[in-house]
């Protein structure tokens, strides 16, 4: 069995799955007291199962996330190296940004070592302002990361965490490798407090399956294997709804997934059952980063979500969220209150819901029931039209699926698959406001955990080869090898494919089930004078993301 747990700010969704599908779904209300909710939720979930029939645990946490929105990220110091083009003053980030010289070219080769006595002077004026947490970029350090490894080695005794821009992502983008950098030391300490509270409940209840936590793209990494990392497990409950709607619909559909939940509902797209990738990386908050991520849209509407009325007497929806229903003893009407009222939804205490509904009758000069209606049909019209935008958003660009990238498709949604607490309620109104047939899966109320339990392990790594330095290395795994000048781009791929699968095993991958696959490839001539001097290679080598094969169902 694999137990699947994912933490929403409402509701900590846990499932159990076999072979034969999903065995046992538990709901429990999250509190400020996240290992208190967890606990709870373990055992009841655990309750008379036997704990050797746990082959793997699969988490799934808003944690990061919601500190990037509340603004809670620690302080981070950056240092920063240039080189040819782009001045690194122009992307300055955070408290005590610094620029140190020093050059490595974007071949890899060193053009000015860097100067030890600035990086000093940058360590000193960093922790004179009480900043425990350290990034360090070069420029080109994806070609050679010599600079990054040599400050770290300088420094390193003096902070807390320090994020090396060359391991975060192997892409050459400078700007948003910066932003990666600056995020990943930033909620590096949240990350490690989590891990280190989980591994403790874990222990406690006697859990020792491993434990692994889920991505935005879409895969499962070991959870040891992210205290280096822990942006890249940052915004994983989207990606848990699709996965999810996959587990639970089958993997041919083209269709729009909406997760509703109490305060946001998240949607994706699915083209002939692939989920479609944001190519550039995922943006956290104000932070445009390197993170493989799905493409997904999060907004402000859930069944909790206040319901307001605006200045022109108008029903409007979230996209706050004050509390509880109104039912459950909450502050404010909600999509909920109105469920409750229609008689659609057994849930909280019903005069509750009805005296909400008939506050908003007062002021609106109308009755309780066709207001209750309005809110509904207000709650299902805001979410089609958000969803509409996010189809545009999606068809303005190229299409780019977990394999390939979809030259000249306009991808347009057959079905929806709704899932989530009120899916069974809000998809007839889904339905009418977007015109397309709705799909409610079973276990639709822990989609989310489905996803996180049935989610195969993924990893991704660069390569960079240039035969006339005569060096190939693999940024991401910190790896470096002396090449010839006769090599391939064959052996490139060998290479790049074969420190994949390490990397994969290593991160918990399914040894029988593991795909591994190059997903870009460029090959370019250098050339001096009048004559080739040898070659420069770039492959990105991926194991997708998909279900786990054995809890396909």
């Amino acid at each position: 069995m694999i137990l699947g747990l994912d933490v929403g700010g409402t509701h900590t969704d846990t499932v159990l799955v076999s072979p034969g599908g999903v065995a046992r779904v538990i709901k429990t209300p999250t509190t400020s007291d996240l290992m208190q909710t967890l606990t709870l939720a373990l055992t009841r979930t655990l309750e008379a199962i036997p704990l050797v029939k746990l082959e793997r645990m699969v988490f799934s946490t808003t944690l990061a996330t919601n500190a990037i929105v509340q603004d809670q990220l620690k302080d981070v110091g950056m240092m920063v190296f240039a080189g040819p083009g782009l001045d690194p003053a122009a992307f300055s980030i955070g408290p005590s940004y610094h620029i140190i010289p020093g050059v490595v070219d974007h071949r890899g080769v060193e053009i000015v070592p860097p100067d030890e006595k600035a990086v000093e002077r940058a360590r000193l004026e960093i922790t004179s302002k009480g900043i425990d947490y350290l990034g360090i970029v070069g420029k080109f350090s994806v070609r050679h990361p010599k600079h990054e490894l040599l400050v770290h080695s300088q420094v390193r005794d003096y902070f807390k965490f320090v994020s090396l821009g060359h391991t975060v992502s192997g892409s050459l983008n400078f700007p948003r490798r910066i932003q990666t950098t600056y995020l990943n030391a930033a909620i590096s300490d949240i990350h490690v407090r989590f891990v280190e509270a989980l591994n403790t409940t874990l222990e406690c209840l006697g859990l020792t399956a491993p434990s692994f936590l889920l991505k935005p793209e879409g895969g499962t990494i070991l959870m040891e294997r992210t205290l280096d990392h822990p942006a890249h497990t940052a915004q994983s409950g989207p990606a848990a709804s699709v996965v999810g709607a996959m587990a639970l619909c089958g993997s041919n559909h083209t269709a729009l997934v909406l997760d509703i939940g109490g305060t946001t509902t998240d949607m994706a797209l699915l083209l002939d059952g692939q989920p479609l990738m944001n190519p550039n990386g995922i943006q956290l908050g104000p932070y445009k980063t390197l993170i493989p991520s799905l493409c997904t849209k999060s907004i402000g509407a859930g069944g909790d979500s206040r319901i307001r009325i605006d200045e022109k007497g108008c029903l409007r929806v979230g996209p706050n969220r004050l509390g509880p229903p109104a039912a459950m003893g909450g502050p404010a009407p909600t999509p909920t209150d109105a469920f409750i009222f229609l008689g659609s939804m057994p849930a909280g205490k019903p005069s509750l819901a009805r005296e909400a509904m008939e506050n908003l009758a007062r002021q609106l000069c109308s009755d309780p029931r066709s207001v209750a209606e309005a809110v509904v049909q207000e709650t299902a019209c805001h979410i089609a039209e958000k969803a509409r935008e996010f189809i545009k958003e999606i068809n303005s660009q190229p299409v780019y699926t977990i394999h390939e990238v979809i030259q000249g498709r306009y991808v347009q949604p057959e079905k929806i698959i709704v899932i989530g607490g009120p899916a069974p309620n809000l998809a007839p109104y889904l339905q009418r406001a977007l015109g397309l047939p709705a799909i409610v899966p079973s276990y639709y109320k822990a989609a989310n955990a489905v996803g996180a339990a049935c989610a195969r392990v993924t990893s991704e790594l660069t390569l960079h080869a240039d035969t006339a330095l005569g060096v190939a290395l693999i940024p991401e795994e910190d790896y470096q090898q002396s090449i010839s000048r006769t090599f391939s781009i064959e052996e490139a791929r060998a290479l790049a494919l074969g420190r994949l699968r390490a990397r994969a095993l290593r991160e918990g991958a399914d040894a029988e089930g593991l795909k591994t696959r190059i997903t870009e490839e460029s090959v370019f001539n250098m050339v001096r004078g009048f004559h080739k001097v040898g070659k420069n290679m770039r492959l990105k080598a991926q194991v997708t993301p998909g279900l786990y094969r054995r809890y396909s169902f």
